[in-house]
């Protein structure tokens, strides 16, 4: 017969045997969470912002996983023998930086420092977002990102998205936005046309002009062409319409009776009238669709209606020409009971005689108290012998 004492002894043996066995065969289980840095075929990378291990396991560069197994330790560092691998957030503390999203060359934040991101993100350049992720060697690795949108106003090493008129144009071109002009620098090859609406994306550069320099041609959009407007009210960007008298000339650019601007890029003559789509700059008109209304042939004699200041055309017969020892000379042109002074400088390279018929394009103003008629050039006066 077995004592009561033998047999607890016995019992207690057996959960010994037990309990060693499985000691044995079920070992400790180690966890860790971890974003993937670094994957090829044979293993990947898990950092956690403090500890980075090994995990001879295939997995998506830029997800974190939660991995259970056994830690050890070998000449590379930490390695995992996994026994369970999934998706998981992260629990780990993150870092979180702000900046305008680029790419050039590589994804990166602009600061305007530069942090380079490990892969890119899905939205546009320019773009000013919050990250939130880890930094592992070079790289900075983004978990969340939050967009805030473009930003409001050009800062020096940022992104700006702008959006104008093309004053002038060519490349470099000044852009107007309507309060200030920009400087805008354009890939090679590249160049706007003055009047043409654009949107632009570049870094900002800041001189005496805020500058803007564009990396590639997807960061130009043509947006079309900015409102017509009558020319006395139409602002700096916008298309001025008109039909305006020429009152001077030069090579360069035109004088008109119906505003203190000059008209760059059309020829005419003085007094023709001219039909004008037409830029507006700061203090001057550009033509980008310009037409002769009134050639200065149909403007009417008005060699009997002086008005001081006024341009007008005279037509009539020269009744006397006297010219003076400096070179200066005076022609007195009448027509019926009508006569005025018509100015000859030397300048003019115009000589008149008696007689003879004489058209003139300028300005009545007055010679020693009389009636008189100046011209700016040779080419407004018509003569018999000279036109």
């Amino acid at each position: 017969m077995v004592s009561r004492k033998t047999l607890t002894v016995v019992l207690l043996s057996s959960l010994l045997f037990v309990s060693l066995a499985l000691s044995r065969y079920s070992p400790e289980t180690d966890s860790f969470t971890g974003l993937c840095v670094y994957s090829s075929d044979s293993f990947s990378v898990l950092y956690n912002g403090s500890v980075s291990l090994a995990v001879r396991e295939h997995l998506e560069f830029g997800n974190v996983y939660r991995v259970e197994g056994r830690l050890r330790k070998t000449k590379g560092g930490l390695w995992i023998d996994a026994s369970s691998i999934v998706p998981a957030n992260a629990t780990f503390p993150l870092e979180r930086v702000e900046g305008a999203y680029w790419v050039s060359y590589y994804p990166q934040l602009l600061t305007p420092g530069s942090i380079r991101l490990a892969y890119p993100l899905n939205i546009s350049e320019g773009v000013i977002v919050i990250v939130e992720g880890l930094r592992y060697g070079s790289k900075f690795y983004p978990l969340k990102v939050t967009k805030l949108g473009y930003p409001e106003e050009p800062m020096n090493g940022m992104p700006y998205r702008l959006e104008g008129v093309v004053l002038y144009g060519g490349n470099p071109a000044t852009l107007w936005n309507g309060s200030e002009a920009f400087r805008v620098y354009l890939p090679h090859g590249l160049s706007l046309k003055p009047g043409q609406k654009v949107r632009v994306l570049g870094i900002v550069r800041l001189y005496s002009t805020i500058t803007l320099y564009v990396d590639s041609n997807e960061e130009i959009q043509i947006l079309g062409y900015p409102e017509k407007k009558p020319l006395n009210s139409a602002g700096v960007g916008e298309i001025a319409t008109g039909e305006c008298l020429v009152t001077w000339r030069t090579s360069r650019y035109l004088r008109m009776n119906c505003t203190s601007l000059k008209l760059y890029g059309f020829s005419a003559r003085v007094g023709d009238t001219v039909k004008f789509n037409a830029l507006r700059r700061k203090s001057s008109l550009l033509c980008l669709n310009c037409t002769i209304l009134r050639p200065r042939e149909e403007l009417h004699n008005s060699i009997c209606s002086f008005e001081e200041g006024k341009f007008a055309r005279i037509s009539g017969r020269v009744a006397w020409v006297r010219v003076y020892k400096n070179g200066f000379g005076i022609a007195n042109v009448t027509n019926g009971s009508c006569s005025i002074l018509l100015k000859l400088p030397s300048r003019l390279g115009v000589s008149l005689v008696e007689n003879e018929t004489v058209t003139a394009y300028g300005f009545f103003t007055t010679y020693r108290g009389r009636p008189a008629f100046k011209v700016s050039s040779g080419d407004d006066i018509c003569s018999e012998r000279h036109c």
